[in-house]
């Protein structure tokens, strides 16, 4: 009975804690890290990349984290630090990835349903819209993150984020038409 009491806690401990604690060397913590935030890792990098590059850019946008933790100032803005992170990685990424990967995809995608069509449809459209637009709506349309933390994020004025998300989204409804 006791463990049960003492698991229930460990799930009621703030991701702001986690954070603190890591930032003090604690392993552990960086772990519960990850754990918690990994889903929101893979969101910011699927409409980026490839489904096969995602578990390589969160592996290595979390070894950036893991290196660069201490730096953090503010522990309640870790979700939107690692967002801004992990779309660094994604478009190193991309930038190193060679065009033949694309048909190779294409070619072994089984049987594809109109749900993965539209996907490809979307993210085919999100790397025609400007890179600092991109990011904007990633964060906000895939992620749901607030105008202040995508503010945070990715160092910009709100006036910025606003207007980027704005021609950002004009682009896209231009381009899935």
């Amino acid at each position: 009975m006791m463990d049960v009491a003492v698991k229930s806690e460990v799930r009621a401990v703030p991701l702001e804690e986690w954070v603190k604690d890591a930032q003090s060397g604690n392993r552990q913590a960086f772990e519960q890290l990850v754990k918690q935030t990994e889903g929101l890792a893979r969101k910011t990098a699927y409409p980026i990349l490839r489904p096969h590059q995602v578990d390589d850019a969160v592996q290595e946008a979390y070894l950036v984290v893991f290196q660069k933790i201490h730096h953090l100032r503010k522990p309640e803005a870790f979700q939107a630090w690692l967002c801004r992170i992990v779309l660094h990685v994604c478009y190193a990424m991309k930038k190193k990835t060679l065009p033949t990967a694309e048909v190779e995809d294409e070619g072994s995608a089984p049987d594809p349903t109109a749900q993965v069509d539209t996907q490809m449809a979307l993210q085919k459209a999100l790397e025609q819209v400007s890179e600092e637009s991109r990011n904007v709506l990633i964060l906000r349309e895939f992620l749901q993150l607030d105008y202040e933390e995508i503010s945070y994020a990715l160092n910009l004025p709100m006036g910025t984020v606003r207007s980027r998300l704005h021609y950002g989204r004009k682009k896209l409804a231009k381009l899935l038409g």
